[in-house]
């Protein structure tokens, strides 16, 4: 069967979603909702490096909503715009179209949600007969599914720690994620909202929680921190200029704690260059995640990660967007409702060794 796809977003990672949505054997591309009204009316595979596909973008959302389709793909930003996120999440879902996106971390354990926002989209799920599944590369593959697959390993377990360990080189990011969002160039006095620890605990808190309710423990609080490290010199960075003493790199943790001690914790290191912070935990060769389990025995495995051009920043957004796409068959056919990675089959890449 073929499923018909809105794609929505073409940042960084929308634009490897909707690369993979055209290549996908089991997915058609129905239509394109973009921000910028200078991309409206381009084709879709202009808007992602590939041949020209008959689908023109629009930024009329409404219309979008209105066509013959069975999903969504949403990659569209939610940064200063959650609350508006949500209500599109909801009129996609009322109007019979399933979702599958990575711009909503705080749902990928729908249980950690807060409780107004998920009885908001479960009553659109209802409304429409629909499911929402959010997913990710982390939060979301390697940090709420490959660590659970990887306990089946063992014996006893002590503690589980996922690391992103990332260098955001000069132009593999936005500028509203390397200065607004990380806060590179900022006072090191500056709590950027990236390490916010409201938002911390909302983005992450509910993969710590997952993987602790999936190892059959419940996890008394969850603890976050973070550390900053300042430019040791000036120097160039996407145009502009991080001072020396500024933000140059940050350290952020995710502790889920239980009897007096961390069971499961997320952690991640990015670095505006690779000699920032050098006693930090760093890739053994190029960015990557992490897995460290203890236990009897113990397992640590990286996982490094390239686009097909060599790019490291990209390579992790394709990882990002391809889970989302390859799950819509399975969100299409799942019952009602907002789902967990644990409500689906195994996301695999089927049909698309050739």
């Amino acid at each position: 069967m073929t499923y018909r796809v809105v794609h929505y977003g073409t940042g960084f990672t929308g634009t490897q979603a909707l690369r993979g949505i055209i290549d996908h054997p089991e997915l058609e591309l129905v239509g394109l909702v973009v921000h910028d009204p200078a991309k409206a009316g381009r084709d879709a595979g202009e808007l992602c490096g590939s041949s020209p596909v008959g689908v023109a973008a629009t930024t009329d959302l409404d219309g979008a909503i209105a066509m013959d389709a069975d999903a969504f793909c949403y990659e569209a930003s939610t940064h200063g715009r959650l609350k508006v996120a949500i209500e599109e999440l909801c009129a996609i879902l009322r109007s019979g179209k399933n979702v599958s996106t990575t711009s909503v971390g705080a749902l990928i354990h729908p249980g950690s949600a807060r409780p107004d926002v998920l009885a908001r989209l479960n009553d659109a799920c209802a409304a429409g007969g629909t499911s929402l599944l959010s997913t990710g590369i982390d939060p979301g593959f390697f940090s709420d599914y490959l660590p659970v697959v990887l306990s089946g390993c063992f014996r006893r377990i002590d503690c589980v720690r996922i690391y992103e360990l990332v260098t955001y080189a000069e132009g593999g990011q936005s500028d509203e994620v390397a200065f607004d969002v990380v806060g590179f160039g900022s006072s090191i006095d500056s709590v950027p909202p990236l390490v916010d620890p409201a938002g911390l605990r909302a983005n992450w808190g509910g993969v710590v929680t997952g993987i602790a309710e999936q190892l059959g423990v419940e996890l008394d609080e969850i603890a976050v921190s973070h550390r900053l490290a300042p430019a040791h010199e000036t120097f160039a960075y996407q145009g502009r200029r991080i001072e020396a003493g500024t933000i140059a790199g940050m350290r952020f943790e995710i502790a889920g704690r239980h009897a007096g001690a961390t069971r499961v914790a997320v952690e991640h290191v990015t670095r505006a260059r690779h000699d920032v912070a050098p006693d930090w935990p760093r890739p053994l060769a190029k960015d990557a995640y992490r897995i460290v389990i203890d236990g009897a025995p113990r397992l640590e495995c990286e996982f490094a990660f390239e686009s097909e051009d060599g790019g490291h920043l990209e390579g992790g957004f394709a990882i990002t967007a391809m889970r989302a796409v390859n799950a819509i068959p399975h969100v299409c056919r799942a019952a009602p409702g907002v789902l967990s990675v644990y409500d689906l089959p195994v996301v695999t890449g089927r049909g698309l060794l050739r």
